[in-house]
C-alpha cells in the first residue's frame, strides 16, 4: 500500500510475480488497460468466492488426477483471490519490471479467465520516475521469470521494495559514499599535476573510450590542443585542454572553434576554475573536474594518477 508521512512510499507484506498469459498473450492488454489477468480457465467461481480452497483443490484433482499439482494449482489460484492492496504483483515485459497493487474482487470472464483491477494500473518506474530497465536489475529477482506456473512468491521482496521506493540497501549506500570520497581525492590528484602530464591524463582518458589521438601541438603552453579521431565513424575532435579555466577563456575557444570547419565536436576539459559544468554550449562538451573524476574512476585511471603525483 502506499503510505503518505514526509514523502510517498509504497509498502507490502507480500511480492508476487504473475505471468499475464500464456507466452504474454494478455501483457499488452493488461499494461494498458490497468488490470490482473489470470487463467486456470473453468476454476467454480462460488468455491472461490466463499474461500472453499479444498473444493477448488478437488475440482482440480478430478481434472488433473495428480493431487500434488492439483495443490500447486489451489494455492496460485488462492493468492490470486485472496492479494489486497498489501500485496504487489510484479510482472515483466519489454525489458521491464512492472508492479501493481490489486483492487476489488476477481471477475469471471467470459471466456474462463479471471481479472482483477488495480489501484492505479500498472507502472514500470520507480517513485521518483527512474525506468525499472531488466538490464539494471538483480539476477536475484530476473530469475523468477523462470518460474513454470502463474504465479509464486519473489524471494527477493525487500530488494522489489527498495528499488520502488528508491532506497538503497547498506551495501550499496557504503559503496556509493567510498565512490564519492575517491572521485573527491581524484580531483585534487589532478590538481597536483604538471599541464603535461595533465594533457597526457586526458590523452589516455580519450583512448579508453576509443578515440585516436592525430596530433598535438602548442607544446610549450599550458593550454594544449588536443586533435582526435574516432575510427568507428571517422569523427574529428578537437580537444582543449586547459588546467585552469575561465568563462571568458572558454567564450574565446568556442569562437575559434566555429570559425573552423575541420572538425565534427570540441571538448573543452579543464581541472580548476569557475565555469559551471552543467553550462550548455552548442557543439560543445564540457568536462570539468567532477566528470573528469568520474571518466578516470571508470576507465580504470585512478591509479595511473596516484603513481604519477605520488
Amino acid at each position: 500500500m502506499v503510505n503518505r508521512k514526509d514523502e510517498m512510499t509504497v509498502s507490502a507484506t507480500n511480492v508476487l510475480y504473475i505471468k499475464l498469459g500464456r507466452n504474454g498473450e494478455w501483457e499488452n492488454a493488461s499494461l494498458k488497460d490497468g488490470e490482473l489477468r489470470f487463467g486456470y480457465h473453468g476454476t467454480p467461481q462460488a468455491l472461490c468466492v466463499q474461500g472453499d480452497w479444498q473444493g477448488v483443490w478437488a475440482h482440480w484433482n478430478a481434472k488433473r488426477s495428480d493431487p500434488g499439482a492439483a495443490t500447486r494449482d489451489m494455492k496460485q489460484i488462492r493468492a490470486f483471490y485472496e492479494a489486497d492492496a498489501a500485496t504487489i504483483f510484479v510482472t515483466f515485459a519489454h525489458n521491464r519490471m512492472y508492479w501493481c497493487q490489486p483492487s476489488g474482487p476477481v471477475h469471471a470472464l467470459p471466456d474462463g479467465s479471471h481479472s482483477r483491477k488495480t489501484v492505479s494500473g500498472w507502472s514500470c518506474r520507480t517513485l521518483k520516475g527512474v525506468e525499472l530497465r531488466s538490464d539494471r536489475l538483480s539476477g536475484r529477482l530476473l530469475k523468477v521469470q523462470m518460474f513454470r506456473g502463474t504465479i509464486c512468491d519473489v524471494g527477493a521482496k525487500d530488494y522489489v521494495l527498495r528499488r520502488i521506493n528508491d532506497e538503497l540497501s547498506p551495501e550499496v549506500a557504503a559503496a556509493e559514499e567510498a565512490e564519492r570520497v575517491l572521485m573527491e581525492a581524484i580531483v585534487n590528484l589532478m590538481r597536483l599535476l604538471t599541464w603535461q602530464d595533465f594533457e597526457l591524463l586526458i590523452d589516455l582518458v580519450f583512448s579508453s573510450s576509443g578515440w585516436r589521438r592525430v596530433s598535438a601541438v602548442g607544446k610549450t603552453q599550458k593550454t594544449i590542443d588536443l586533435e582526435l579521431m574516432l575510427p568507428t565513424t571517422g569523427e574529428r575532435a578537437f580537444v582543449q585542454v586547459k588546467s585552469q579555466a575561465s568563462l571568458s577563456s572558454l567564450e574565446q575557444y568556442v569562437g575559434l572553434h566555429r570559425q573552423a570547419e575541420t572538425y565534427d565536436r570540441m571538448f573543452f576539459v579543464w581541472h580548476t576554475g569557475d565555469i559551471p559544468e552543467d553550462r550548455k554550449v552548442d557543439g560543445v562538451t564540457l568536462l570539468g573536474p567532477q566528470k573528469l573524476s568520474r571518466m578516470i574512476l571508470d576507465t580504470g585511471l585512478s591509479s595511473w594518477l596516484r603513481e604519477k603525483v605520488s
